[in-house]
């Protein structure tokens, strides 16, 4: 079926009794429940129905209209397994692998097609980007095929191929009802147990003295320990009756569907739906006619301060002026159109987020209230991250790594105004190649650090993270600092070179002042942060822990150090993107006795990096305080002053060279960064990046958050062994970590020297033995000083020993690669810890 273009634009519900009796009353409605879902789309059934399916019955839906209302009203009910990153594209699979067994189980069809899919490529660089995918497709273990011009005309006969490149074909993706598969979930939940109250909206929300929520809805109150926020186009709605801002906003989108083709009429083929990103649109075999969703370069945001509460299952006015331009491309892409009439057009609203990914788990700040809103691909993905919410729930994490879809990963920055220009850009960039450590342009300085003007009048190149403007690269002079995206070495590859060596024989400075930072206080501060890191607790002043926070099973939530400033007083370093995630995991885990106090003191201090082997005696000409190694040796803290201003020097840092972090009162920034400048003129000091930071930590083989530290991950796994101290008691996760240390290791991390000349490893290559796939790349690049291509990868533990020779494939090629110890570059850390 054609996403809701028949029968006056009105659901066609496929079991009616069930809904409809609830809705007049015939069932006694609930007043109290474990769980309540609000929202009665894809997202809101696939969670009820997984709550249920996982053995939790005392679940509740309540839906303010009918099912399907909403968004999942427009859905185009595609489901392909393409997507750039690993776990999504699981994710996409796992919908594959449901819907087609749902009408066996439930009695409900859904209406399941596989027809297969080929995207179409028109430039060298969309084929990288399809090497790329196809290489991640062979680690997910899912079929997928780059094809020729010539292979693409068997696969779909009537497209022409002129300027056509290559592709990539999926021939087990396809197509489902959205109306009818969202019932079948909610079917399924009921046949559980679980129940389901339609045209009862909720009108506000409120807590309990005791902590439980109250779901106030027209039919009355309900009652529960933990809200699921799956409204869908109504997602920030709901999450305003909290406190919450949530950054998703409706955008309008067009399906168009052409009058019966005559190819098709004839021939009773069934055409794969074909992709063609670089025009920026889809097109699906309805029947015997052909569906159009174009993504526009010029998009229109729908009600982006809030879609009215009473819009349910309705038509927008069609804009074809805005599409005119990509349907007249297909048109030529498939000439056959050019025959056919438009039978029916229809705009709609779906639901966008800033990166175009979804909205997941526990709210900040907030407990038992977790969100499942803001997807554009809900038919796709809503199947997995319903079951996913549920085992967040009930599990207390999810099986798979969601940190790209949690909904922490967006600060106060995130504001209306910020969310709808990169709301727009998310939409425009739809199909856009997606090119590895890419930089965007809409939104940008919402935070800035004191010198970022001074560092941009020095040739930087500026990337955003968790809003923050950071240095990526360094433009020679002359040189545009803005980068030539590439999924091979390019314009930026020999000046991040330039700063690499000047680290390694010099001196650089970094500018981090986006680091989140948070003050950890009080009489129980040491026994709480015992219990959530790894690692021993600093028993003395200016004493500096690095550590890993677990989840119950082992693996890695949060990657910080740990610095004891003060009795009872200790400074928590995280990752700037982290800043809200890790916050808030500490706030749940911390005792609600009083004795622990979380100050987050991010915005009040920057952070400086001083790093490479000249930096003592850069710092020296600024500081009375004594930088010897017997008086300021690694891994410790003092408070110095820098000229005039004061400084919590830590002497740690990423690079692998002697340096400090330099932590200041953000007003005295500008000042310190002049006098390290001036200090180190004699020694030859610059400026360095980011990226350069990525270079060389690999040639360290230290780990990157979200790469090889993940929640899929135990510290073990990652080699981190002398961060974990079993010894000091009970710490979140030992246990499953001594169980883990028993069992033995089947996969280890390693470092890879890669025989790569002109393309690096960026993540999600296979490793092969032979023809036997026996890892994963997690972080790849290039190690500048060690003028080696250079991969990180888990592996079979019994491969993880220097000297193991291997491959990796790179853009669809085979290269050679051996396990090298870690660390590669300075394997004793003298230059470290002189």
């Amino acid at each position: 079926m054609a996403p809701k273009i028949c029968v006056d634009n009105k659901i066609n519900f496929r079991y009616p009794d069930l809904i409809n009796l609830k809705k007049r009353g015939v069932f006694e409605k609930k007043n109290h429940a474990r769980v309540v879902v609000i929202g009665g789309g894809v997202a809101g059934c696939s969670t009820l129905y997984h709550l249920a399916k996982l053995r939790w019955s005392d679940v509740v839906l309540v839906e303010k209209n009918e099912l399907t209302s909403g968004s999942t009203w427009l859905a185009a009910g595609n489901v392909p397994h393409y997507h750039r990153s690993f776990n999504t594209t699981k994710i996409n699979d796992y919908a594959i692998q449901l819907y087609p067994t749902l009408e066996a189980e439930t009695g409900q069809a859904v209406d399941w097609h596989t027809t297969g899919s080929l995207r179409i490529a028109l430039i060298p660089d969309r084929m990288d980007e399809y090497k790329h995918v196809a290489g991640k497709d062979k680690l997910v273990g899912i079929e997928s095929e780059l094809v020729g011009p010539q292979e693409m005309k068997k696969i779909y006969p009537l497209i022409d191929t002129v300027e056509v490149v290559g592709g990539l074909f999926h021939p087990n993706d396809g197509h489902v009802d959205p109306a009818s598969v969202t019932h079948a979930m909610a079917k399924g939940a009921s046949q559980r147990g679980a129940e389901i109250y339609t045209f009862n909206p909720v009108t506000d929300i409120s807590q309990t003295p005791g902590g439980e929520w109250v779901v106030h809805t027209r039919n009355g109150d309900i009652t529960c320990e933990i809200v699921v926020n799956a409204a869908g186009l109504w997602t920030s709605a709901i999450g305003a009756m909290v406190g919450l801002y949530l950054p998703v906003i409706a955008i309008e989108h067009h399906h168009i569907l052409f009058e019966d083709m005559p190819e098709l009429v004839e021939s009773g083929m069934q055409l794969p739906l074909l992709r063609d990103p670089d025009t920026s649109y889809y097109m699906r075999q309805e029947l015997n006619g052909l569906l159009i969703g174009p993504y526009e370069s010029n998009p229109a945001a729908w009600h982006p301060d809030g879609v009215p509460m009473d819009y349910a299952s309705q038509s927008l006015t069609p804009d074809l002026d805005r599409i005119q331009d990509i349907l007249m491309a297909a048109v030529q892409r498939v000439p056959a159109l050019g025959d056919c009439g438009v039978k029916e057009k229809v705009n709609g609203p779906i639901t966008y987020t800033p990166d175009g990914g979804p909205l997941l788990g526990p709210a900040f700040g907030l407990r038992n209230f977790y969100l499942n809103g803001g997807h554009c691909f809900g038919i796709t993905q809503c199947a997995a991250y319903g079951l996913h919410t549920a085992e967040w729930i009930i599990e207390g994490e999810p099986s798979i790594d969601l940190s790209s879809a949690d909904a922490r990963r967006y600060g106060d920055y995130a504001n209306r105004y910020w969310a709808h220009e990169k709301i727009l850009e998310s939409y425009r960039m739809m199909y856009a190649v997606e090119y590895p450590d890419e930089i965007r342009f809409a939104a940008r300085n919402a935070k800035t650090s004191p010198v970022y003007d001074m560092l941009k009048a020095k040739g930087a190149c500026f990337s955003q993270t968790y809003g923050w403007e950071r240095a990526s690269w360094f433009a020679p002079q002359a040189v545009e600092p803005k980068d030539k995206n590439s999924f091979k070495r390019t314009n930026w590859h020999d000046p991040v070179g330039e700063e690499c060596r000047a680290v390694r024989e010099r001196a650089g400075v970094l500018d981090l002042s986006g680091f989140s930072k948070f003050r950890v206080s009080g009489p129980g501060a040491e026994s709480f942060l015992s219990y959530i890191i790894t690692s021993r607790v600093p028993k003395a002043v200016g004493k500096i822990a690095v550590a890993a926070m677990l989840t119950q099973k082992g693996t890695i939530k949060c990657d910080v150090t740990v610095t004891k400033i003060a009795e009872d007083r200790f400074l928590v370093i995280a990752a700037a993107a982290a800043e809200r995630h890790d916050l808030d995991w500490m706030k749940r885990l911390m005792p609600a006795d009083g004795s622990v106090t979380i100050d987050n003191l991010t915005y009040r201090y920057g952070t400086l990096v001083l790093a490479g082997p000249r930096a003592r005696d850069v710092l020296s000409n600024l500081t009375e305080t004594d930088l010897s190694n017997p008086a300021f040796p690694f891994r410790s803290m003092q408070n110095i002053f820098v000229n005039l201003s004061p400084v919590m020097a830590l002497r740690i840092g990423f690079t692998g060279e002697l340096g400090w972090e330099l932590y200041h009162p953000i007003e005295h920034q500008r000042d310190i960064y002049d006098a390290l400048m001036n200090a180190g003129a004699e020694y030859g000091i610059a400026d360095f990046g980011i990226r350069a930071v990525m270079s060389l930590r690999l040639e360290k083989g230290y780990c990157g958050l979200g790469r090889e530290l993940s929640s899929e991950r135990t510290p073990l796994e990652a080699g981190l062994d002398k961060s974990v101290n079993f010894d000091k008691g009970n710490f979140l996760g030992r246990q499953a970590l001594i169980q883990q240390k028993e069992k033995g290791l089947a996969e280890h991390l390693v470092l890879m020297t890669v025989d790569a000349d002109k393309a690096d490893a960026i993540g999600d290559e296979p490793v092969y033995l032979g023809k036997e796939i026996v890892g994963r790349v997690t972080s790849g690049g290039y190690g500048h000083v060690v003028q080696k291509s250079l991969a990180m990868a888990y592996i079979k533990t019994e491969l993880a020993k220097p000297g193991t020779r291997l491959e990796i494939t790179i853009l669809g090629e085979r290269y050679q690669a051996e396990v090298v110890p870690i660390p590669y570059y300075d394997p004793d850390n003298k230059r470290l810890r002189c």
